[in-house]
């Protein structure tokens, strides 16, 4: 688990947060601390999330499951707090300076940051943004998305995906550690499968219902 913000433990601009990601990315994986990358996605009206992520005991389960296999990033709670303020200043100054119509603070959630790091307009949230790096970028990724919306469940789910993500670099031999692509086409598949078995699993499960309700009303 890696928290993102500057050396100095001050916050910077998205641009500096987004430079730095790439940066941890390829430090982890010249020195063999990754298989992977993964980002916590989530916006302000997802504060289930952030209180997982700021619980210690949650924080260190989910930092050992990951552990050299697998780089979660997560962005500092402070640093949104930071940032959404500045924010609303510059409105307010934007405002009295009739500079141009404000429609409200802009948004510095981590699912921002997710989208402006992969370059996409509208990323699921919550979710986590599984990816791989090549050239100081994104090549390929995959997004699982999450269901929970409470801490306690939301933290099984969070972990349980923690989980089957590692579990897939268990085969990767020593000699083979450095197949980037491939590497990540076994994870982004695990992920894929698991997250079809869990949409399979809930319409059965649906479907179930309305058999038992039709069977009661036939009785």
């Amino acid at each position: 688990m890696y928290e993102i913000k500057d050396s100095e433990g001050e916050f910077g601009v998205i641009d500096n947060l987004l430079d730095k990601i790439m940066d941890v990315c390829q430090k982890h994986r010249n020195e063999n601390r990754a298989y992977a990358f993964a980002l916590i996605v989530f916006d302000f009206y997802d504060p289930h999330i952030n209180k997982i992520l700021n619980d210690e005991d949650y924080f260190n389960a989910l930092d050992y499951t990951t552990g050299k296999d697998l780089t979660v990033f997560f962005i500092n709670s402070d640093y949104l707090s930071a940032q959404s303020e500045k924010a609303k200043v510059t409105s307010k100054i934007r405002v009295e300076l009739s500079v141009e119509k404000v429609r409200g603070a802009a948004n510095y959630s981590p699912k921002y940051i997710a989208e402006k790091l992969l370059n996409e307009q509208s990323l699921p949230s919550p979710s986590v943004l599984f990816f791989n790096v090549y050239n100081n970028a994104i090549c390929d990724s995959t997004i699982a998305r999450l269901r929970e919306n409470e801490i306690e469940k939301g933290f099984n789910e969070l972990i349980q995906l923690m989980k089957i993500a590692v579990k897939s670099f268990k085969e990767v031999q020593g000699k083979n550690r450095h197949n980037n692509a491939e590497i990540f086409q076994l994870l982004k598949r695990t992920i894929d499968s698991s997250e079809y078995w869990k949409n399979s699993k809930s319409k059965f499960d649906k479907l179930m219902k309305i058999k038992d309700f039709l069977f009661f009303w036939k009785v």
